[in-house]
């Protein structure tokens, strides 16, 4: 507890649980009040005041939790973003590949019926094509090999899973390796 006099009163910083006990206390005085009115030595000016006195210390406690809730979620938020979007994203190493897939709803924008090119279809830029399939809550598989700072990067066409299953992932970059490899 800290206190710091001034002209008109005194201003006190308290901690939570020093807010909680004095709260405690003020309500238990209150409610003496009433009982013990033959012995009390309050004037009745200070009487009046004390439901003041209890409602502001409860608004004050109510906006000290107010205050640590927030702080708790602006700490924890980072963690929250990390595991959303780790729910949303798969990365793995398949035969030296490196595998990513990205979990969404995805269009066919391909013109050609028996080649597939995913896309967004939520992203502005896409227009799917008329009859183009569509898959929803599922995972587009992106598959890469080397490196673009030394000029041997290989980018494998990817495709999307049947249905949200982890699982799928590894074998359908599986199958698309073993084709590239033939």
């Amino acid at each position: 507890m800290k206190t710091h006099a001034m002209a008109s009163g005194l201003r006190i910083t308290l901690t939570k649980i020093e807010l909680q006990a004095l709260l405690s206390l003020a309500r238990s005085g209150a409610d003496q009040l009433e009982a013990a009115r033959h012995y009390s030595i309050l004037p009745k000016r200070q009487e009046a005041v004390a439901p003041d006195i209890i409602q502001g210390l409860e608004r004050g406690l109510a906006s000290v939790q107010w205050k640590q809730a927030e702080a708790k979620a602006r700490r924890e938020q980072p963690k929250r973003e990390a595991e959303r979007r780790a729910a949303r994203e798969h990365h793995a190493r398949i035969d030296g590949y490196a595998v990513w897939a990205m979990f969404g709803d995805w269009t066919d924008i391909s013109d050609d019926p028996d080649r597939r090119q995913w896309a967004d279809m939520f992203h502005p830029d896409t227009n799917p094509r008329e009859q183009g399939e569509i898959r929803r809550n599922v995972w587009r598989v992106f598959i890469s090999k080397g490196s673009a700072a030394l000029d041997d990067l290989v980018v494998l066409s990817g495709d999307c899973t049947t249905t949200a299953d982890r699982d799928e992932i590894e074998q359908l970059a599986r199958r698309i390796i073993e084709n590239h490899q033939e």
